[in-house]
């Protein structure tokens, strides 16, 4: 295995390499992987559902804890984005929310579920506000017609501005600036509608509610306002049935690829050919803060054109799914959709890795540096990764979440119809949408860190 001059993968350049064998035996193997697992739920015993258990009551000082940690995180965030150093890869406030928070929160709700919905500093200060009013305000008509849609909003804005509109991520200045605006938003918001308001209304709690809705563990407010931890997988306790809910699932599935798309060759001619219309809208600005408004149109694009095309090849795959089975396709999406998180999640480690593993350490290691030096502390971190090692990790991940997703689609398609004949023929439907998912999403990560394929 011969390493080739470095490239990028997923944010940082690691380096490129040859496959012991071709792509696309990586990527049947894959897909036979995830077939068979398809078989495997048929040969396991069926299982009953759990019934709810209330759960030890977590202490206090564990819940004070979780919050404490939470404020100090988001003051963190604000004042060392203002006044710290206004290089991005020198702010330690910049580093832990893009590089850091963005995959690992999530990704650590898969160990223990609830986390920050117990722990919310905008739910915390809305209760400091209103005098606990707004805990005691478990539901309201208005939050429960708008759905997941606002966290969809927050969703999309969250990925332009991390993707296409480079002066947030790159000027902490104005990301500090932004956070206090969402901080005062989400606060009023709460203190006005109550705690519904943040389950759709909140993007950094709707995320952690769908890694958090496949967790073994869990933490869980019950009625009285005590928090439980609870056992045992319940999909429906973290993630009800509210609009925008498959628009939320697809746009985040979407998003966690959206760079990953412009390398490949499909993007690339895309990109090519819309070369004299980009360079014809300009640019604003001059020096270090000139925005180059044709990237910023094509970034855009992308980001929008993913997020739809994930959203239609998931309608085509429920339209198969509802026809085989002689139901509605709203039907059906309401019962698939859950099952795209583990796969999101997969996503999010294969496609977050390198950043994570080249640019977290910059949080500590860069303090007082400058940019020569941390072009050099850069350059180290990424020598220490291999390229293939890094490869069969992603692979490794991407297949499990695959897997998982058809172990899911099919507990949740045999709940809603009795019919085993017909729940088969749900299942090859969506089985269909996973092959699919699965050498797309290998084919993507690999276009970054292999040669030749």
């Amino acid at each position: 295995m011969t390493v080739a001059p470095a490239a990028p993968l997923a944010h940082v350049f690691i380096g490129r390499f040859d496959l012991a064998v071709p792509l696309p035996v990586v990527l049947v193997g894959a897909a036979a992987v995830v077939a068979a697992s398809f078989g495997l739920v048929y040969l396991l015993p069926p299982r009953e559902g759990a019934k709810p258990r209330r759960g030890p009551r977590v202490p206090h000082a564990v819940v004070v804890l979780l919050q404490s940690l939470a404020v100090v995180f988001v003051a963190f965030l604000v004042l060392v984005a203002i006044t710290g150093r206004q290089s991005p890869v020198l702010n330690a406030a910049v580093i832990a929310f893009w590089v850091l928070t963005i995959p690992l929160l999530p990704l650590a709700h898969l160990l223990c579920g609830g986390m920050y919905e117990v722990a919310s500093p905008f739910a915390l200060a809305a209760r400091l506000v209103t005098s606990g009013a707004s805990a005691r305000r478990r539901e309201h008509p208005a939050v429960d017609r708008l759905g997941y849609w606002p966290a969809v909003l927050f969703l999309l804005l969250l990925f332009w501005f991390e993707l296409a509109f480079k002066p947030v991520p790159d000027t902490p200045a104005l990301f500090g600036a932004l956070a206090v605006l969402y901080i005062v938003f989400q606060v009023a918001m709460g203190a006005l509608l109550g705690e519904a308001w943040f389950r759709g209304g909140e993007i950094f709690q709707a995320v952690t509610s769908l890694a958090s809705s496949i967790a073994w563990l869990a933490l869980v407010r019950d009625d009285d306002g005590f928090v439980r931890l609870r056992r045992g997988f319940d999909m429906d306790r973290f993630l009800p049935d509210l609009p925008g809910r498959q628009a939320l699932i697809t746009l985040w599935l979407a998003g966690v690829l959206a760079d990953g798309v412009r390398v490949t060759p499909i993007w690339q001619a895309i990109t090519k050919a819309a070369g004299d219309f980009s360079a014809s809208l300009g640019q604003l600005g001059s020096g270090a803060r000139t925005l180059n408004l044709g990237d910023l149109a094509l970034d855009s694009a992308e980001i929008l054109a993913t997020w739809a095309a994930f959203g239609v090849f998931f309608w085509i795959f429920t339209w198969l799914a509802a026809t085989l089975s002689r139901r509605s396709p709203a039907e059906v999406a309401k019962v698939v959709a859950p099952s795209l998180i583990p796969i999101a999640l997969a996503y999010l480690l294969a496609h977050n890795l390198t950043q994570v593993l080249v640019i977290g350490p910059m949080m500590w290691s860069a303090a007082g540096a400058g940019a020569q030096a941390a072009t050099f502390m850069l350059t180290q971190n990424a020598s220490h990764l291999s390229p293939p090692v890094i490869f069969a990790i992603e692979v490794g991940a991407i297949v499990l979440g695959h897997v998982a997703a058809v172990v899911i689609a099919h507990g949740r398609i045999a709940r809603v119809e009795p019919d085993p004949a017909l729940a088969v023929s749900a299942d090859l439907g969506w089985l269909a949408a996973m092959l699919v998912y699965t050498a797309t999403s290998l084919w993507v990560i690999a276009q970054n860190i292999t040669t030749g394929d």
